[in-house]
């Protein structure tokens, strides 16, 4: 499986107002969705799908570091 980061095209903000740098992930599953951001001084991911809408998780160094955890949480078995 092969992820890709894509920059969102929308500035984000968080509680502060700080500007808060995130992606959109594609190559994902079929009607799977998440989106990886740089906020409260960590990278987090947020990951969803069309019965259920998770929260931000996650404290990683790098975005690189979220995008595998995020590839080795799909690819887990049941």
């Amino acid at each position: 499986m092969r992820l890709t980061l894509i920059e969102t095209s929308r500035a984000a903000r968080d509680a502060r107002s700080a500007e808060v740098c995130g992606y959109e992930v594609s190559g994902l599953p079929a009607g799977e969705h998440a989106n990886i951001a740089y906020f409260d001084n960590a990278w987090r991911i947020l990951r969803w799908n069309d019965e259920w809408h998770g929260n931000w998780s996650g404290h990683f160094a790098t975005a690189a570091a979220a995008i595998e955890a995020l590839r080795d949480d799909i690819l887990m078995p049941a």
